[in-house]
């Protein structure tokens, strides 16, 4: 009994070990039994630690449903032990975790958390990674201004005291974010970028998914031979690292990019988007299979299949309502009252222009930035 503790915080050492070296599944296996022991012996102190490297490891695995529930535990150990830098970071995990849910103001209410903390410290490192994390929840909420807003503070704060890894991982999100904000090129430089770093630094964390986006960029930008070499480049990396989340990204936008070639591929295209929709349900990542369903619907329109198209609308506008995504509830409803989806071609005409009426109020107003941003890929 008296070596129980010892016990615990040597198993908690030995996943953290495993942690760093991105071996996930034995961190957890470790941490698991770290907190079993501690969770007997009633004490807090010797739990807080397993508890956040099981939260961290859950929510790299996308388990959203036990990553978000373990880093909410973790935020209110952090708080109780008076570990403020701990708590800061929990919480933006919390944050993150919880957005992937769909669960928004939760996520935003610990994002905030985070980044006050952090502040309040006056730790630089604790701040980049909480501005990071809420530009994350922005970004699942549609809120891609915001978002873009918050990468660029922590790139900003990251890059102010050499923290390169962090800014690695902000140019991916920030990348993703870019092309769904409307801005395809320079997400797709954002994205080159941390794949090359990634590539000197040999590291594998969120290379899958980097790939993935990367072959998304591609796609929104209309080059579309590139796209499917780079998506099994994707799912390859995914496999070999266990990332579900990288994996579905890529058969979805395997799925959209089989149906615009010049001889489209529907059999192949419908896999690949039931492919991404079970990966999307598997994970719980509830603002991207909503997503999906939009997209999915939009194929099945093109393909003539009116009532199963309208079955997925009617469910993504379910989950868009209760998440409250107010952009994406909008694009799906008009989807719904115009009976069929308005063409890619003239949805890219009607985006060069509204871009253009942009860039002229920009110059009106003297801003760079502000309404840049603001404009929307329909790509999914």
């Amino acid at each position: 009994m008296a070596d129980e503790p010892r016990l615990a915080q040597v198993l908690y050492w030995q996943g953290r070990v495993a942690y760093v070296r991105g071996d996930l599944q034995t961190a957890i296996t470790y941490a698991e039994q770290s907190l079993a022991i501690a969770d007997r012996l009633e004490d807090e102190t010797l739990s807080a630690p397993p508890v956040n490297l099981l939260g961290r490891s859950y929510s790299l695995q996308w388990n959203t449903a036990r990553g978000s529930q373990l880093m909410v535990r973790s935020t209110a150990q952090m708080h109780q032990i008076g570990n403020r830098v701990e708590e800061a970071t929990a919480a933006g995990y919390a944050a993150a975790a919880l957005g992937w849910r769909g669960e928004f103001t939760q996520a935003l209410a610990y994002s905030d958390r985070g980044v006050v903390l952090a502040r309040e410290l006056t730790n630089p490192f604790a701040e980049a990674a909480a501005l990071q994390y809420r530009g994350m929840v922005h970004d699942q909420q549609g809120a891609w201004p915001q978002a873009l807003t918050d990468f660029e503070a922590a790139r900003r704060v990251a890059e102010g005291v050499g923290d390169h890894f962090r800014v690695y991982i902000i140019n991916i999100w920030e990348g993703w974010t870019y092309i769904r904000a409307g801005d395809p090129a320079s997400g797709r430089g954002l994205l080159e970028q941390a794949l090359a770093f990634a590539e000197q630094m040999r590291t594998v964390l969120f290379v899958a998914l980097g790939k993935a986006w990367l072959a998304a960029c591609f796609l929104a930008l209309g080059e579309l031979d590139t796209v499917p070499a780079l998506c099994q480049e994707a799912l390859q990396v995914a496999a070999e690292t266990s990332d579900r989340f990288a994996q579905a990204v890529a058969y979805r936008t395997l799925a959209e990019t089989l149906t615009q070639r010049t001889t489209p591929d529907r059999q192949q295209a419908e896999q690949a988007m039931g492919e991404a929709i079970r990966l999307w349900k598997e994970i719980e990542f509830n603002p991207e299979l909503a997503r999906s369903y939009m997209c999915y619907a939009r194929l099945l329109r093109q393909w003539g299949q009116q009532d199963t198209a309208a079955h997925y609308l009617s469910e993504a506008i379910a989950m868009f309502q209760e998440m409250g995504t107010d952009w994406d509830l909008a694009q799906t409803e008009q989807m719904r009252r115009h009976g069929g989806m308005v063409p890619q071609v003239a949805c890219g005409i009607a985006f060069m222009l509204l871009t253009a009426f942009l860039l002229f109020l920009t110059k009106l107003h003297g801003s760079s930035n502000s309404n840049a941003i603001g404009r929307r890929s329909w790509t999914c």
